[in-house]
């Protein structure tokens, strides 16, 4: 992944290279993004960047043998880590303490075919749909032993993390230990869409960076005619439209249809439901360059902004931040999900 291949974002790309040229890129960088924001192929693109054998004034030259490599992910210093679980397709032994290796050709395959995956689409490329990931004390044991190594080719060995937040604590601890005492020749780069969760001794160690969300324009170029959100769009009109209508026997299907989703496909419904609140929220007081809607929902949208009234979406929120806990504490999704549609029914 070179620099000029990402969407996104310019003013970071200078400024990494600066960063390099100047010899002030530190051992462990933060990056922050919403899911699917960009922050992996910015990763990619600063560690090949870094281990370039002929580097350009502004980004790797892409022709030499470690570029090669880095484009495959396959070069010898370039490291993995992802959240895991038990999957089928492990052996027995594996499935006792699933490792990111375990993955990798998955991982690969998703990754060149899609630098922006969001955390969901890495679980269905694993193979884990249902569950939600884990980065375990194994994962962090086998770091140690990947780093306690020379770098094999390059100048930096590169370790990418991501999404450290989905760390147990054990595995915090001994990463914590890599990042104050380092390897020499070593580069962390963790990619991050919740940096709070991770350990203030990890975060203060990391150099941050903030990833500007992509414009939609910016967003349509990265997924194309896909339609992803489709489903998500259509569960949030048709709640909403219910409330509105007080056809409570309306509000079944919906909430039965979120239940049955997985965990991360949950979180991933509530993350866009406050967004399309936030819209009709704007939208509603006159705000619609603001809003940034797309064509499929801008009739809806404004239809909805004219008919709900202003009290509703503080409400809304909090509902929906508590459905949000909710599935992070593994409370039943028939329960949590009824709750939130009843809830969005009295506010509306």
């Amino acid at each position: 992944m070179r620099f000029s291949e990402i969407i996104g974002n310019e003013a970071l790309k200078a400024s990494l290279v600066r960063m390099v040229q100047g010899n002030r890129l530190g051992h462990a960088i933060l990056f922050t993004e919403e899911n699917g924001g960009g922050a992996f192929a910015f990763a990619l693109a600063l560690a090949q960047y870094v281990n370039c054998k002929e580097p350009a004034a502004d980004d790797s030259c892409g022709v030499c043998s470690s570029c090669h490599k880095y484009q495959k992910l396959i070069h010898p210093d370039l490291h993995f880590v992802f959240p895991v679980s038990a999957s089928t397709a492990l052996s027995e032994s594996e499935k006792k303490g699933p490792i990111s290796d375990y993955f990798l050709p998955a991982f690969r395959e998703l990754a060149l075919a899609n630098p922006y995956f969001t955390e969901q689409q890495l679980y269905d490329a694993i193979g884990i749909e249902n569950k939600s990931g884990l980065i375990s004390v194994n994962e962090a044991r086998r770091i140690f032993e990947k780093l306690s190594l020379r770098a094999a080719e390059g100048q930096w060995k590169t370790m990418i993390i991501f999404l450290p937040e989905k760390m147990n604590l054990d595995a915090a601890n001994k990463l914590l230990k890599l990042l104050e005492e380092p390897p020499q020749g070593t580069l962390f780069l963790l990619v991050s869409h919740n940096p709070e969760r991770l350990l203030p001794t990890i975060r203060s160690r990391c150099q941050p960076i903030r990833l500007l969300p992509l414009s939609r324009e910016e967003r349509h170029r990265v997924e194309g005619d896909r339609t992803d959100d489709a489903e998500f769009r259509e569960i949030a009109r048709s709640l909403l439209q219910a409330g509105l209508d007080k056809r409570i026997a309306d509000l079944f299907p919906q909430w039965e249809m979120l239940a049955d989703l997985g965990r991360e496909k949950q979180r991933e419904w509530c993350l866009y439901m406050e967004n399309y609140i936030r819209k009709i929220y704007l939208v509603a007081g006159g705000l619609d360059e603001l809003a940034d809607l797309s064509s499929q929902e801008a009739a809806t949208v404004r239809d909805f902004a004219a008919k709900i009234k202003p009290t509703f979406y503080e409400k809304a929120f909090v509902a929906l931040e508590g459905t949000l806990s909710a599935i992070g504490s593994n409370v039943n999704p028939k329960l949590t999900f009824c709750d939130l549609a009843d809830r969005l029914l009295l506010a509306l």
